[in-house]
């Protein structure tokens, strides 16, 4: 029941967030957002999906800035849009509602882009994360107590940037990501641990291919998760022998759950080939990944973005493996395999810094996988007899989620720049809010010094 109450009081923050901003806060389509959502009311509004002319227009009234050049583009006779198309199946179910109110009350303009669907996207960013926290507490409150499953979702939702990418930064692809990456652990340990009745229902096949699906074109570079599915607990030659062999006995399941997935990512490559001519299409261009020189201590270690400078509640999280080694260890290669090669692509990327944001936002996505070592970490101080470690945990726990909601309110002020913060900047800010960010200025990163970020 605990922990049940958490994700409410969750949900009831984050609309209490939404509710106390400027009217003007709520323009959430902007840059990458828009790019997203494009696909909803190109489809059903404009009936305009190959142009795409009507941004034009929309554009000019709203101010969105999404970049013609770069995410927007011709591609022959037609404008691609260089976003993977995912995001827009979450945002559907409250677009259409949206879309009937306005064209039958007529009090907002039915053009896409309005208030009532600048709310429409806002409130299904919050829903699919609060499902995400649900479906997560399911699969955590398998091996641990209510209480510390409620102790780790406090953790993950108020201490880490899900905060920030519930409550301010609204529309990005990673808070729909956390709720499949959810789905994902919960549906592969049911799989692993259910009788032959579950392994083989096409059911339960049709909805783990899905997951997958949607995993992979809302953001193509996590089709990484599925290491999970296909490792969970084969810790030895023996158990990966034994993972062939049950594959083996349930290739029914396995075969549904490949063609559901390739039936769902056939929707990115059919829209490839509509505007393109080709079933496989590169939409970035020139931004892209450079495998022999990643950027991995930057993007973990550097005041610019640092995954573990802006959520250090993922440092604890990782401590956690210690303790989850001990608890069961079998589920341990799996999740070290994935985090490996995560964080070796993700920072593989050139901009590996990923644009405006606040801290590392490409791998919120990951935080369901970090629950299971911070729960694991949680149980063990909670059933020491020690009181002076449980002080000390319950001491840095508590004050990591304070900073974290202190430095999402000073990001959502500017405090904290989205794209060009330093070390000797971040200090500057540290703990302030009366702090004057033009005067402070030269501390950011320069254009001149924006090359040595490429190299």
């Amino acid at each position: 029941m605990r922990s049940k109450l958490l994700i409410l009081f969750f949900a009831v923050v984050a609309v209490f967030i939404v509710f106390n901003r400027d009217q003007q806060d709520h323009n959430q389509f902007r840059s990458d957002k828009c790019g997203y959502y494009l696909y909803l009311p190109a489809i059903f509004i404009y009936h305009d999906l190959s142009k795409l002319a009507f941004y034009d227009s929309i554009n000019r009234k709203y101010d969105y800035s999404l970049s013609v050049d770069n995410s927007l583009y011709p591609v022959h006779s037609n404008r691609l849009d260089k976003y993977p198309a995912g995001v827009a199946f979450f945002e559907l179910p409250l677009f259409l509602a949206v879309n009937y109110y306005c064209r039958a009350t007529h009090q907002y303009a039915a053009d896409g882009f309005s208030l009532p669907y600048q709310l429409a996207g806002i409130f299904s960013n919050i829903l699919w994360v609060i499902l995400g926290l649900f479906v997560l507490r399911k699969f955590l409150n398998r091996y641990f107590s209510d209480h510390v499953t409620a102790f780790t979702l406090l953790c993950i939702a108020f201490g880490t940037n899900l905060y920030a990418y519930t409550a301010f930064e609204i529309g990005m692809s990673h808070s729909y990501s956390f709720f499949l990456f959810s789905c994902l652990l919960n549906l592969t340990d049911k799989w692993y641990a259910g009788k032959d009745n579950i392994r083989d229902s096409v059911a339960y096949g049709i909805i783990t291919g899905t997951v997958a699906g949607l995993i992979f074109i809302v953001r193509p570079i996590n089709i990484i998760a599925v290491i999970i599915p296909l490792l969970w607990r084969v810790d030895s030659l023996r158990s990966a022998r034994e993972r062939l062999n049950l594959f083996g006995r349930h290739y029914k399941s396995i075969i549904t759950e490949v063609c559901v997935f390739l039936l769902v990512a056939f929707i990115q490559f059919a829209y490839w080939k509509y505007i393109t001519g080709s079933w496989l299409y590169y939409s970035y261009k020139e931004e892209g990944f450079n495998f022999l020189h990643p950027h991995i201590l930057n993007g973990l270690f550097s005041f610019r973005k640092g995954w573990f400078v802006y959520s250090p509640m993922v440092v604890v999280c990782f401590a956690g493996f210690y303790c989850l080694w001990k608890k069961d260890k079998q589920v341990v290669p799996a999740l070290g395999a994935f985090f490996v090669i995560m964080i070796y692509c993700v920072f593989s990327w050139r901009e590996w810094w990923y644009g405006g944001s606040f801290g590392c936002r490409v791998l919120i996505e990951t935080l369901p996988v970090l629950a299971l070592p911070l729960a694991a970490l949680a149980s063990t101080v909670f059933n020491a007899r020690n009181a002076a470690r449980k002080a000390i945990f319950y001491t840095i726990t508590m004050a990591i989620i304070a900073l974290n909601i202190f430095q999402t309110y000073q990001y959502s002020m500017g405090l904290i720049h989205w794209d060009r913060m330093t070390g000797e900047y971040y200090w500057k800010v540290f703990g302030r809010i009366d702090f004057d960010r033009v005067k402070n200025e030269k501390y950011l990163i320069t254009t001149a010094e924006e090359n040595k970020y490429d190299d």
